[in-house]
């Protein structure tokens, strides 16, 4: 009997690796120390480093969809 192994094979475009690392990187860190600053509020800068990056997302399938 052969042991046949089954190879699953995921390939991610480059053009999504780089559109994860602005939003989910570059941006939320941006907004965290744009909120942490002025606010002094841990809780609110985390929140609205949470919370830019999905509305940007939704925006983007949003805008996609046209």
């Amino acid at each position: 009997m052969g042991n046949k192994q089954e190879v699953i094979v995921v390939v991610i475009p480059i053009a999504e690796v780089k559109k994860f690392i602005l939003i989910d990187v570059v941006i939320s860190t941006a907004v965290y120390y744009a909120l942490v600053i002025p606010f002094h509020s841990f809780l609110a800068a985390t929140a609205g480093s949470m919370a830019l990056p999905m509305v940007i997302r939704r925006t983007l399938k949003h805008r996609n969809r046209r």
